[in-house]
């Protein structure tokens, strides 16, 4: 069975206040109390600046780094394991959030740590989905956001299909730590330091913080053509935030996959029931596109304007 092991609280009303999106719960039997008094401080958000020091760490991750082969694209990142411990190791106080995590053993703290040091099953589901769905020509000169991006996988795949991609997380050290080292590890082989971050600084773009503090950040720069986010439904509190920030980000044409199970036991979100909030705003269409019945059934869909 799968299980978030944390506490759902209820979130500041002020970030949905005007939301067409409201909450539906449809499982009876969940035991998650939503109706905490409790207000989480969430994160604002700020754009996180690739550091030119990664790059001096460059020849440990090459050694710690894992491939995938996903269509006619390799992705490298990498290893968790050797993350988490060199994170302890070194007592890293920049990474106090994942600390945290692997302290409590808790996948996910609501508002502290959203579980981006984990490539969950459904960034692998969604790989596949883009592999044997979109060609290159698909890609090239497009706006992509990775939304909730964690290790960046499906960022990094637009990116090394000519994409621009900018890549946003609840954590910082996550960015830090994860997403940038792996953007890193998937540039092309041989590159002088300066031209790698020369591409960093004209293809991608790091974005920290809670989902409705980024939509405010960004909301004079571009939209995209193109949203990907994985695992980011589980908590029906934040689902409206989620929603609204893709409104008001993503272009009138473009579209956005999510890729999520079907329910997650103890949160009480899932494909189901995330459905039903974007009916019930009536600013998208949703569209299921894929589903797998094995084990835990999970899927993907499709939103586009109405």
């Amino acid at each position: 069975m799968f299980k978030f092991n944390f506490d759902v609280n209820e979130q500041d009303s002020s970030d949905s206040a005007e939301s067409p999106f409201k909450k539906v719960k449809t499982d009876k039997d969940d035991k998650t109390d939503l109706n905490s008094e409790e207000k989480i401080d969430w994160y604002k958000a700020e754009e996180v600046t690739p550091n030119k020091e990664l790059l001096n760490c460059m020849d440990v991750y090459e050694l710690n780094a894992k491939e995938l082969i996903v269509g006619k694209i390799e992705l490298r990142h990498l290893v968790a394991g050797f993350l988490l411990e060199d994170i302890k190791t070194n007592n890293d106080t920049n990474s106090e959030d994942i600390k945290r995590s692997e302290e409590t053993h808790s996948d996910l703290i609501a508002g502290v740590y959203e579980g981006g040091a984990k490539i969950w099953e459904c960034t692998d589901d969604l790989l596949l989905y883009l592999a044997n769905t979109y060609d290159a020509a698909n890609w090239k000169n497009k706006q992509v956001l990775d939304m909730g991006c964690g290790s960046g996988l499906l960022g990094i795949y637009a990116l090394k299909n000519e994409a621009t991609v900018d890549f946003q997380d609840y954590n910082k050290d996550v960015l830090e730590k994860i997403t940038i080292p792996n953007v890193l590890l998937n540039c092309e082989e041989g590159l002088e330091d300066d031209v790698k971050m020369d591409f960093l600084q004209s293809k991608t773009k790091f974005y920290s913080g809670d989902w409705a503090h980024f939509t405010e950040l960004t909301e004079n720069l571009k939209q995209y053509d193109m949203i990907l986010t994985s695992e980011t439904i589980y908590n029906i509190e934040n689902q409206g935030k989620l929603l609204d920030t893709l409104s008001k980000r993503l272009k009138p044409d473009g579209n956005v996959l999510i890729a999520a199970k079907s329910h997650y036991f103890g949160v009480g979100g899932g494909l189901e029931q995330f459905v039903e909030v974007v009916k019930a705003g009536k600013i998208f269409h949703s569209m299921e596109v894929w589903q797998a019945d094995k084990n835990l059934k999970r899927g993907i869909i499709e939103l586009k304007f109405q």
